[in-house]
């Protein structure tokens, strides 16, 4: 066998320099697994971070919504309120210009002016 024609100190080195390889590999994957878990909690922290910044967009959009809702509402509201006086001045107005004429109809409706030829 190959190992049997290896001398004693030959022998030791070849050991020496496995184990010693061994180690450096054990040394690698374990910071391998250390870096594994630094970029799981790195991306766990970004992806915290996205959430967040996410969740103030949307908290500052429902703000603009509403703002701009309760802006056309209030718009609405004066045009709607714009719009009933307009009419209540024209029915004014077509009451003062008629109110003679009515009162004047009704009376002699009541006492029967027209009729009797007064």
């Amino acid at each position: 066998m190959l190992f049997e024609r290896i001398p004693g100190v030959i022998m030791k080195d070849v050991i020496g320099s496995i184990l010693d390889i061994e180690n450096k590999a054990g040394n690698i994957i374990e910071e391998g697994k250390n870096e594994k878990l630094r970029l799981e909690a790195k991306m766990s922290q970004d992806i915290k971070k996205m959430q967040d910044d996410i969740n103030k967009m949307v908290s500052i959009k429902l703000e603009q919504l509403d703002i701009e809702e309760k802006n056309d509402a209030k718009a609405s509201l004066k045009r709607i309120k714009d719009a009933a006086e307009k009419k209540l001045a024209a029915m004014d107005d077509f009451y003062k210009k008629n109110r003679d004429n009515w009162v004047d109809t009704v009376f002699k409706n009541i006492t029967g002016s027209e009729k009797s030829g007064s």
